[in-house]
């Protein structure tokens, strides 16, 4: 009898690690991913990441870089290639700014929503930085460019917040939007200064500008927020330091008001 049993639970592990070597990990990663946590810690919104793993073996991958104290921007690399060897995940590429990466990712979980993983190499310009995070992934099942593509029109809506005042953004289809915001007598302005540009990853929005006419800050920077549209509604959300939760709400209009300056 304990031979008998002996046998079954040595057939049952032989066919647990069968089962997990057949796992077409190459397959299951193809996609557009958003990072959602950090050693199992929500990231904050500002601080996460986008990446895409294409079919023909190209990576994309995007996120927020410190440019100096000044200036901070949102920038999409798109010249990486991939391999996956088992549930080894293997980069390599220059980013926009020339840095050759080498990176390496064991896999811990994956399915067709989810996936997580490990660093065990990662490598700029020949120097191996160590790395003992673990990263939670979701893939994004979501395209709202249509929806997310005019003019709209809304406020800040995070509790405690002074700032009352409505804007206009007005998104057009190539990445660039518009941003428009009242003076003291009431005009409504095209802020000429604003440089602005978006990216969308599902319901992830990262958005450059220059110039903060809030803060009176100056330079580049970028935001980004998780969105949701319902009908002509549109809701951002970001989790900021401290805990803060920040949010606007706003509406689709037919058009942007008459400016005196762009």
């Amino acid at each position: 009898m304990r031979k008998i049993l002996l046998a079954i639970m040595l057939f049952s592990i032989l066919l647990s690690c069968k089962k997990e070597e057949e796992i077409d990990y190459a397959s299951m990663i193809v996609g557009k991913w958003v990072n959602t946590h950090v050693n199992d810690v929500a990231v904050l919104t500002d601080g996460t990441f986008a990446f895409e793993y294409k079919a023909d073996n190209g990576q994309n991958y995007a996120s927020g870089y410190t440019l100096d104290e000044n200036n901070k921007t949102w920038i999409e690399s798109n010249s990486f290639t991939y391999s996956v060897d088992g549930k080894t995940i293997i980069i390599d590429g220059p980013d926009q700014l020339g840095s050759i990466f080498h990176m390496e990712f064991e896999i811990i979980s994956a399915d067709q929503e989810t996936l997580k993983y490990s660093v065990t190499k990662f490598i700029i310009d020949n120097i191996e930085y160590s790395d003992t995070k673990t990263y939670t992934n979701k893939k994004t099942s979501v395209d709202l460019k249509s929806q997310f593509v005019g003019t709209w029109y809304g406020k800040s809506t995070t509790p405690g917040s002074t700032d009352n005042r409505f804007h206009y953004w007005d998104y057009f289809a190539d990445g660039t939007y518009d941003y428009y915001y009242q003076d003291g007598s009431g005009n409504w302005i095209n802020k000429p200064d604003n440089e602005g540009c978006y990216y969308l990853y599902g319901d992830l929005l990262a958005s450059n500008y220059t110039n903060d006419l809030l803060s009176g800050g100056t330079g580049k920077d970028y935001e980004c927020w998780t969105i949701r549209i319902d009908g002509n509604k549109m809701y951002w959300i970001g989790l900021r330091e401290n805990g803060l939760i920040t949010s606007f709400e706003m509406e689709k209009v037919a058009a942007p008001p008459a400016t005196l300056f762009k």
